[in-house]
């Protein structure tokens, strides 16, 4: 069955919006994470957002993409009043909340730092003396956040409404010592952001991988009584989607 034939069945089950084209809208939250997904020219971009649209699309349903805070996405979709939130690693806590999709991407994170600092680190012990900024409500590598659990101290957790952006300019006016950011993220807004704060130049990612490279994945609140199914029937759609990619670039 594919995910086109399970949207009939699952229409009902979602908020009761149709789109133009009268196809069911489905209702989804983000936050602001470039390249991944982010706002640009009015309209909400980026390598996970094309995936998103495709596999949903696929499935039947119009996506109708919510860009908000990281905290406010979350909730959002923990309440039931989106179906799905993107892009998040998985975490038995989350899981409690959620039904998790396949992978869509893979991201590894790092320590970003002020050149001049000269830190370097092979195990997590050796940042004991340091302040690390940390996105608020984000799941990190279980190794790391259990280190944040022992070393409340040690950690400053930013909840604004661009977490990473506003972490890299404290590391610039040394509120803290390192930032833990996924590598592709923190590259883009330094790139991005350095012609207007020229002092972002001196920041950059030291060595070392903290924990293993992690899938991102898309994930359909609990609270929807089709929450699962709609989940399987993403899985499925993402499926044909990579199936059909691989054959195209035979």
């Amino acid at each position: 069955m594919t995910g086109r034939l399970v949207c009939s069945i699952l229409t009902a089950f979602l908020p009761s919006v149709v789109s133009s084209d009268d196809r069911p809208v489905m209702q989804i939250v983000t936050s602001e994470y470039p390249p991944f997904e982010y706002s640009e020219g009015g309209r909400i971009v980026g390598s996970d957002t094309h995936v998103i649209r495709q596999v949903v699309e696929a499935m039947g349903y119009e996506p109708r993409i919510e860009l908000l805070p990281w905290i406010r996405a979350e909730a959002k979709a923990r309440r039931g009043e989106a179906s799905m939130v993107y892009s998040l690693t998985y975490s038995d806590a989350r899981a409690a909340f959620y039904h998790f999709t396949d992978p869509i991407n893979q991201v590894q994170d790092m320590f970003f730092a002020r050149q001049e600092s000269d830190i370097a680190w092979q195990t997590l012990s050796d940042l004991d003396d340091l302040k690390i900024g940390v996105s608020a409500s984000y799941s990190y590598a279980p190794e790391f956040m259990e280190w944040i659990e022992h070393h409340p101290d040690n950690v400053t957790r930013v909840s604004h409404e661009q977490p990473e952006l506003t972490s890299l300019k404290m590391l610039v006016h040394r509120r803290i010592d390192l930032f833990i950011c996924e590598q592709s993220v923190c590259g883009h807004l330094l790139n991005k952001h350095v012609v207007e704060e020229p002092e972002l130049s001196r920041i950059s990612a030291i060595p070392g991988i903290v924990g293993e490279s992690r899938p991102f994945r898309a994930a359909f609140s609990r609270q929807n009584p089709e929450g699962q199914a709609l989940r399987d029937a993403f899985n499925l759609a993402l499926r044909e989607l990579k199936q059909s990619s691989e054959h195209t670039s035979e």
